[in-house]
């Protein structure tokens, strides 16, 4: 539900070498249909990842080659009562192969409906999913995704928790990372002792196959299932690719009804227009359960951010060069003509990644002409006006004033 009907493993592994990601997940093996089409349209690549077996004819991705490959990943949605109130949260399961597949659909089958959506709702809380998934196969992996978003997240201000050991209980120790979501970044995480740690990444599903990538988790070595799992458990993380989290759609506290944008600590909790209870956003529920004030940040020439005070994976704020390259042509994000210079720059100068992270101006103006190198300039060192997001409404991002 709530995705592209053009959505396909070809359309995805096209653009995610568009954008610049070698390995993506499957997603939503858990609903018989798809998971029928991922028996049919995968093979073995080699540790535990998969690839196309019939490549596409052709895609517009202007004369891209190199094909990604598949990891087996999912997401399920857990809805259950624990200690007198209703949890849900969203997790992210990853598989080994199509055996342990089969296995964790046979183990949540009877807890939900898995025909009724891609993620399905299951009636098992945290701590269960994590016993079922390794009882499975010990080489599964189970993340919370999107830990701080207000609904369905294990942090989240409306159904949430205030503690890992809260959800996990027993199994809180195969617990071994956490998606950090497009609302939150690394050093908002960092003021979280019990995440210490845990490898932080950053992932972005993917409702339409041009929005792949928006935030994405860069390990080191060879690409493969079990190199992946062990980077995750022990936390060896390179970099993350992050959303500037004001764009994030719950960034703030806020009423989207009456347009009441507040940040913590300007407001009762209460909207001051309807008097309804505010939508406490991600900043507002990391405030409240951080135990450290914000580290210093470093950020190098290319933007890269660093801590200060500690050795920590460092990460990278970015804007969609969808979004970079509207602006500057002042045309919507979807115009052919902002879609057709996004793809030109990524055949003719590198990925989007690379566009946004390393090309020099000079190749981007050759191409897509010098506001647009401008504009990916600034959103590169953060020369940009934020109006944050609230309360299920994205953020304003604007690199001109």
């Amino acid at each position: 539900m709530g995705t592209s009907s053009a959505l396909s493993l070809q359309t995805l592994a096209a653009w995610a070498d568009v954008k610049g990601v070698d390995v993506l997940a499957c997603s939503d093996f858990t609903h018989p249909a798809w998971l029928a089409e991922l028996k049919r349209s995968l093979r073995p690549a080699g540790d535990g990842l998969f690839e196309l077996t019939d490549l596409p004819e052709r895609y517009d991705v202007r004369g891209r080659e190199r094909l990604a490959r598949f990891v087996l990943g999912t997401e399920v949605s857990c809805v259950y009562p624990q200690d007198g109130r209703s949890h849900r949260l969203h997790l992210l399961v990853l598989a080994p192969g199509f055996d342990a597949v089969d296995g964790i659909c046979r183990a949540f089958a009877p807890y939900g409906a898995l025909a009724s959506d891609g993620r399905p709702t299951l009636r098992l809380s945290g701590r269960d999913v994590v016993e079922s998934v390794l009882a499975v196969d010990p080489r599964c992996e189970v993340i919370p995704a999107h830990a701080w978003t207000p609904w369905y997240a294990i942090f989240g201000s409306k159904s949430g928790f205030d503690s890992l050991d809260d959800c996990f209980g027993d199994m809180t120790g195969h617990v071994h990372a956490i998606e950090t979501g497009l609302s939150s970044d690394p050093a908002m995480n960092w003021r979280v002792p019990e995440l210490d740690g845990r490898a932080l990444v950053s992932f972005s599903d993917a409702h339409s196959a041009q929005r792949l990538g928006r935030e994405l988790t860069v390990f080191a070595g060879e690409p493969g299932y079990g190199a992946l799992i062990e980077a995750l458990r022990a936390g060896r993380v390179e970099w993350t690719a992050e959303f500037y989290p004001e764009e994030g759609k719950y960034h703030h506290d806020g009423h989207r009804k009456c347009g009441v944008n507040l940040r913590p600590g300007e407001h009762d909790g209460r909207c001051p227009v309807c008097g309804r209870r505010l939508t406490l956003g991600v900043l507002h529920r990391i405030e409240s359960l951080a135990q450290r004030p914000p580290e210093p940040l470093a950020a190098d020439p290319d933007g890269t951010l660093r801590g200060t005070e500690t050795e920590r994976p460092p990460f990278r704020r970015l804007v969609p060069l969808a979004e970079v390259v509207a602006e500057a042509f002042g045309r919507g994000v979807a115009s052919k003509a902002v879609q057709r210079a996004c793809l030109d720059l990524a055949a003719c100068v590198g990925s989007e990644l690379h566009v946004l992270t390393a090309a020099g101006p000079s190749e981007i103006e050759q191409v897509a002409g010098d506001r647009v190198a401008e504009g990916v300039m600034r959103a590169r060192l953060g020369h940009l006006f934020i109006r944050p997001g609230f309360d299920g409404e994205y953020g304003r991002v604007q690199i001109w004033d």
